[in-house]
């Protein structure tokens, strides 16, 4: 959910508030990035925002983040795929290639892997979903759909 740059809508008061890769935008940083920043600071809330495409390269880490007993809601914003890349593609007349994704039932892999899975409908949602995960016994996976 970096590249087109999340930076300009978050305001925050201190450093070290904000964590994404500078370099080639490295996909399946947000969650274990997101599971060392509640490590380190227990008492802070943290909550990880990424896309479907680079939720797949790390989503195995949720069970990670489960047996700690995590309260880290996971807002994975699912548009089929690699959407930025697949736009960019678009943009320049080419066929886009390899960036839509054949995805699993994020809810029931959550459940499965220890977590809350919930699904909702826009951004409203997904913000109280993540109010109520920063309290919850475990991590909570919150799956906003945007198509395609």
């Amino acid at each position: 959910m970096s590249y087109l740059g999340t930076a300009p809508y978050w305001r925050f008061a201190a450093p070290r508030r904000y964590l994404v890769p500078i370099g080639y935008s490295t996909l399946g940083y947000g969650l274990p990035a997101a599971i060392g920043a509640r490590l380190a600071e227990p008492a802070r809330p943290v909550v990880a925002l990424l896309g479907d495409g680079a939720f797949m390269f790390s989503a195995q880490e949720l069970v990670t983040a489960a047996e700690l007993g995590l309260p880290l809601p996971v807002i994975v914003v699912d548009n089929h795929g690699f959407g930025e890349i697949r736009q960019n593609m678009l943009d320049r007349d080419i066929a886009p290639y390899a960036v839509d994704l054949t995805r699993p039932d994020f809810t029931a892999m959550a459940q499965a892997m220890g977590c809350h899975g919930v699904r909702v409908t826009n951004a409203a949602e997904a913000a109280q979903e993540a109010a109520a995960g920063l309290t919850a016994s475990k991590p909570t996976v919150i799956v906003l759909e945007v198509g395609p």
